[in-house]
């Protein structure tokens, strides 16, 4: 007999410690990677001396770039790693910092500034980093953990204005720690998957585009992802402008903004990763919508206008960081930095929204009011958006899959509705997979309730969703088993048409039976089992 060693209590794998090192320098490097891509609005107050108007359009310079470049530089990061993209990308942004570094005239900084919102792109190839490395189960909270980068780039902000006042030398500091971190991300970093270099990038954007143009979710991603980089860009200007305050304050109001923020979206991973997300995010939205109407009532007490701004920007935080970490469980691996690049690029340009909406409200009417009210009620309609599409959120963009090629085989499914409360998205997402190859039944077993939490329709509605090409039909069953041959009959000329038909049955009647007997009748090659843990995701399993 043989024994082997087992590692102490204590100790940690080699994985575990290369992925905890690989968070660090994913967060660290997107910390100084959105300090650089706000770097612009600092130097324009404080060297330039812009108008509020003036100030809003040139600090989205940068914002506009980083909405442009995100989507192809996610595409690279599929093709090429991000042990490659990340250190491109930083030495891209410590060119254009050193540039505003020095530069001594408006349009030199303007240019310098706005070329530096390539750093934004650090986002997408660090999200795409993190949910390759981290299991299913995980990757809510390391999801959330790199959203931390954006309390980094606030921490940087405040060392910087304390050392360097004037603006004039913390570009060439910053600089220096990009082109640091560029060498860093290339010797520490490793992608866990192998990318495959398949396909046009240029091709492969267009798809994109046009995936995340032809669906709603897209509008809520523009909403939901740019919330943190508006706080960052306009809260200053806004409170300086609204309540007078002067720009230190505002500075450090916001900075202390942006941290709660970032916290509340690694909370909201956390919770994404053990419990439904869709009621977080109405929630969520809906008492954010609240306190925009309250906001709207108070706009000339700063006293009580930061702290309401302060629960928006955790509410905003929290709905981002459930639906950054539900992004990152539905995309595939070799298509992760793709849906991260189009969602991130949306989430850039709602960014962009805020300000512009607030600056032209206040142009117009002399008032802040009317913005508020605009907001909350966007932010309310957002919420009634998730609580009625619950499932289509947790879906994600259909991003086209191509299954390997396998024999055509007759697949029984079993699905009980337990398995649907917190991963149904994941669920349907494995049983779309399987229908691309196999003639699939699936048996799902409600139970006798009068509202299933999962209803048959709304599965069926999922399917199709993800398998545009098939037919999905939900039929129920009889639970007498003298009456399953006929259904048995019935459920094969389904299968004759091409057809993916769900057979609703009750848990009372054991579904496993049922789909037993039934690929009996359907002289089925194989019966299977669809479970889901928190843990590992939907797996399959043979009965």
């Amino acid at each position: 007999m043989t024994f082997q060693d087992l590692p102490s209590p204590g100790s940690r794998s080699p994985r575990s410690v290369r992925s905890a090192v690989t968070l660090v320098v994913a967060t660290l490097g997107l910390g100084l990677n959105l300090r650089a891509s706000i770097l612009l609005g600092p130097h324009l107050h404080d060297r330039f001396d812009t108008g509020p108007g003036m100030y809003v359009l040139l600090v989205g310079l940068p914002v506009l770039a980083a909405a442009l470049v995100r989507l192809p530089v996610g595409v690279l990061t599929d093709r090429y790693g991000a042990r490659v993209m990340f250190p491109a990308v930083s030495l891209a942004a410590a060119v254009a910092v050193f540039g505003l570094g020095l530069s001594d005239s408006l349009p030199a900084a303007v240019g310098a500034g706005a070329a530096a919102g390539v750093a934004g792109a650090a986002f997408v190839v660090g999200a795409a980093l993190v949910s390759r490395t981290y299991s299913y189960g995980r990757r809510g909270r390391a999801l959330g953990a790199f959203g931390l980068g954006a309390a980094v780039a606030g921490a940087l902000s405040a060392m910087s204005r304390g050392f360097d006042p004037t603006g004039r030398q913390g570009p060439w500091v910053l600089g220096g720690l990009l082109v640091g971190l560029a060498g860093l991300t290339a010797l520490a970093l490793r992608d866990p998957v192998v990318v495959e270099r398949v396909g046009r990038p240029i091709r492969t954007c267009v798809e994109m585009v046009r995936l995340s143009s032809a669906t709603s979710l897209s509008l809520l991603y523009v909403l939901a992802l740019g919330g943190i980089v508006s706080i960052a860009v306009f809260l200053p200007i806004y409170l300086a402008t609204a309540f007078r305050l002067e720009w230190f304050p505002a500075l450090a109001v916001t900075g202390a903004v942006v941290v709660l923020a970032s916290v509340a979206r690694l909370a909201g991973g956390w919770w994404t990763d053990l419990h439904p997300t869709a009621r977080l995010l109405t929630v969520c939205y809906g008492v954010a919508a609240g306190l925009c109407l309250v906001a709207a009532l108070a706009s000339r007490s700063w006293w009580l206008a930061a702290p309401l701004i302060a629960g928006i920007a955790v509410c905003d935080g929290l709905a981002s960081g459930a639906l950054l970490a539900l992004i990152g469980k539905a995309a595939r691996p070799n298509s992760v930095g793709a849906v991260m690049g189009v969602t991130g690029a949306a989430g850039a340009l709602g960014a962009l929204l805020p300000p512009l909406l607030f600056a032209g409200v206040h142009a117009l009417t002399g008032s802040y009011s009317t913005a508020w009210a605009l907001v909350a009620a966007v932010l309310l309609a957002a919420a009634l958006y998730v609580r009625t599409h619950g499932l289509y959120v947790g879906l994600g963009l259909a991003v086209k899959f191509e299954p390997e090629p396998s024999p055509t085989r007759m697949t029984v499914v079993v699905l009980g509705e337990s398995d649907t409360r917190v991963g149904a998205a994941a669920v349907v997402s494995r049983l779309a997979e399987l229908a691309a190859n196999d003639e699939l039944i699936v048996v799902y077993g409600v139970e006798d309730r009068a509202r299933p939490r999962l209803r048959p329709e709304v599965l069926a509605a999922g399917l199709r969703d993800r398998l545009p090409r098939h037919t999905v039909v939900a039929v129920s069953i009889a639970q007498d088993p003298n009456a399953l041959g006929r259904d048995a009959l019935m459920l094969g000329e389904y299968v004759e048409a091409g057809t993916l038909a769900i057979a609703v049955t009750s848990t009372a009647a054991d579904p496993r039976r049922v789909a037993a007997e039934l690929s009996i009748y359907l002289q089925a090659d194989r019966v299977l089992m669809v479970s889901y843990t928190t843990a590992e995701g939907a797996e399959l399993q043979p009965i």
